[in-house]
């Protein structure tokens, strides 16, 4: 084959890639991760620009990637206010609400997973800034707990939810006589969120992870 056609080939390659990665940044429902996502995009096309001299197409996605990077920067910066508040303090009307509302959502991560079992356990809303993002659900038996449902909503899942659940609240939860959290991952997504919060894979029990406190 002409290595004139190789090269072409290549560059095409490029340039049809970098528009897939920011096509997938598109559909990214997390503002984070589609800001993360699109900058790769920016840039690979920027290198595409200059491996054809379209300098247009290079200045155009320098200047994007400069914007995601400086958002990203921002979003890294903001701090985020947390509250988690008892279902039990807050209705049982408005924890069905968020339920039903979520439902759909909420059975990806924890299959089978039903209203009654919430309201039976140590269930609370997560509150980020005055919003209500995620729902903490556990069932406590002497020094352990068992979490039922670990749950933000997909355009706050940056980790940070996590960090004040199992970093800041540390020692809410060992005054209620919890020693350590057990976790069964249910979705693609868990494991990582959950390594990232301090848990390690338990031995002996499929996709189960614990947190000592």
């Amino acid at each position: 084959m002409d290595s004139t056609w190789i090269v072409k080939w290549g560059l095409e390659g490029i340039g049809y890639a970098a528009s897939l990665i920011i096509l997938v940044s598109m559909l990214m429902t997390n503002v984070y991760r589609l800001r993360q996502i699109n900058l790769a995009g920016a840039l690979l096309f920027a290198l595409y620009g200059w491996l054809i001299q379209a300098w247009p197409v290079v200045v155009m996605n320098l200047m994007i990637a400069g914007v995601d990077i400086w958002i990203l920067l921002q979003m890294m910066r903001y701090y985020a206010y947390f509250d988690l508040a008892p279902a039990s303090t807050i209705g049982k009307d408005y924890l069905q609400r968020f339920f039903l509302f979520h439902e759909q959502e909420l059975m990806r991560h924890s299959p089978g997973l039903t209203f009654e079992e919430l309201v039976d356990a140590q269930t609370s809303i997560l509150f980020r800034n005055m919003l209500p993002v995620g729902l903490f659900s556990y069932r406590q038996k002497g020094p352990d707990a068992d979490i039922l449902i670990d749950f933000m909503i997909a355009e706050y899942r940056d980790y940070k939810a996590g960090r004040y659940l199992y970093k800041t609240k540390r020692m809410y939860f060992k005054e209620q006589g919890i020693k350590r959290f057990h976790a069964v991952a249910r979705h693609p997504a868990q494991p990582k969120y959950f390594l990232r919060n301090g848990f390690v894979r338990e031995e002996g029990k499929s996709g189960g992870f614990v947190n000592e406190l």
